[in-house]
């Protein structure tokens, strides 16, 4: 139904008004891995009875449709971004599935003091198989559906300082009956204050944070119904700066704090954020380093969070005006955090180390088309926290060619 809907939109004749712009877009995905399931090398296929002939890889065919929309009147902007992929696995059909991503954006202006956005998006994305238990069912994708509702609104106090607050609704659900106790609904809001550099978009800004956190399907632990619920609050400090003209620091660093009322065992308080450095070293090379500490939601019975640390790098070189070549490296440590102590576990928290190498090059051999080739290698060390034969090595080649029109 949605491809359809683009497939009509792309091929229509475009009516724009005057200083409009439709951009209707058309791409093809090539996707081969060789561990489809993210399978420990030392796991055996007999206890692997998912496999097709003790096959472990598998190529993934994607068809992409896409539409951007821009509409100026006045001083006002609307935006549509939209994009739909059918993927199909080659060996493993069951693993088929659809991702979209439709996202409208009103960008406002009112007086010589207002002006924000407001918007709504859904997206639908396939979960990862590597937080699978080997015995999991991996005959099927869950899917992940959010659905994002949000404003903002910056008042101009003086030439180079503004006041900001916003409020955003989150929906979260899985196809999977399995998951849906991590179903989810957030409310967020926040305010806080942005200091201008003159002249420039460069800001140094102060943000306070409160989500309330919601779990429709409460899980049941030990015999007993337990509600998740729960409340975070973040203070942080906030950076876009050019720093000098070949650095450029942006990003957000501070203190959470995560308070469940029913189960205080999940609780947390610690730093949180993640900063990226940009260095130009040349015309045409450029260095990005990010730094992060970052929770995330988790439902199970020994944890509730995730609490996922890390690092990366990305050296990019521009060969020509056409061909770029980047690079990356990251490493990410994730604590799988918030045992509550309702269920006997002698093992320490389960901890992965995941290291992610890749090689990306970007040609653009039309001015309106595009072609990347990524080469990646993926790497999990897990402790005994997870069970046995838990760790991977995936290598993974995908290639994308995209025609805008």
């Amino acid at each position: 139904m949605a491809g359809a809907l683009l497939l009509a939109f792309a091929a229509a004749p475009t009516h724009a008004l005057q200083g409009d712009r439709i951009r209707p877009s058309v791409g093809l995905n090539y996707t081969y891995t060789n561990n489809v399931f993210y399978l420990d090398d030392r796991f055996p296929n007999a206890g692997a009875p998912f496999l097709k002939n003790n096959q472990r890889h598998d190529t993934t065919l994607g068809l992409r449709l896409g539409l951007d929309v821009d509409h100026y009147w006045n001083r006002q902007t609307f935006q549509l971004r939209s994009q739909i992929t059918e993927n199909r696995h080659i060996t493993y059909g069951s693993l088929d599935y659809q991702a979209y991503n439709v996202r409208g954006t009103w960008n406002w202006v009112v007086g010589e003091r207002w002006d924000g956005d407001a918007g709504i998006e859904k997206t639908q994305v396939a979960s990862n198989l590597y937080d699978f238990f080997a015995n999991d069912q991996r005959q099927t994708r869950n899917l992940r559906t959010q659905t994002v509702m949000s404003a903002t609104a910056m008042l101009r106090m003086s030439a180079d300082w503004k006041l900001r607050a916003g409020i955003r609704f989150a929906d979260i659900e899985n196809s999977l009956a399995r998951f849906s106790g991590a179903d989810q609904q957030q409310w967020i809001t926040e305010v806080g204050t942005r200091h201008y550099s003159k002249g420039t978009d460069d800001f140094l800004g102060l943000t306070f944070r409160y989500l309330d956190g919601t779990f429709p399907n409460r899980t049941v632990i030990a015999g007993s119904t337990i509600d998740n619920t729960f409340q975070q609050y973040t203070l942080e400090g906030n950076i876009e700066y050019q720093v000098s003209g070949l650095t450029r620091i942006t990003g957000s660093a501070g203190l959470t704090t995560r308070r469940h009322p029913r189960v205080s065992q999940r609780d947390f308080t610690g730093p949180t954020g993640r900063v990226n450095v940009t260095y130009r070293h040349s015309e045409k090379t450029i260095w990005t380093t990010a730094v992060f500490q970052e929770i995330g939601g988790w439902e199970d019975a020994t944890s509730s969070y995730i609490l996922t640390r890390g690092f990366t790098v990305t050296p990019s070189y521009s060969i020509s005006d056409k061909l770029v070549a980047q690079a990356n490296y990251g490493l990410r440590r994730r604590s799988f955090e918030g045992d509550p102590n309702f269920v006997v576990n002698t093992n320490d928290v389960r901890i992965d180390h995941i290291h992610s190498l890749s090689a990306t090059l970007s040609w653009l051999p039309l001015r309106q088309t595009r072609v990347d080739t990524t080469l990646s290698y993926d790497k999990r060390k897990a402790n005994a926290a997870f069970g046995n034969f838990a760790d991977f090595d995936v290598m993974t080649l995908y290639v994308s060619a995209q025609l805008t029109f």
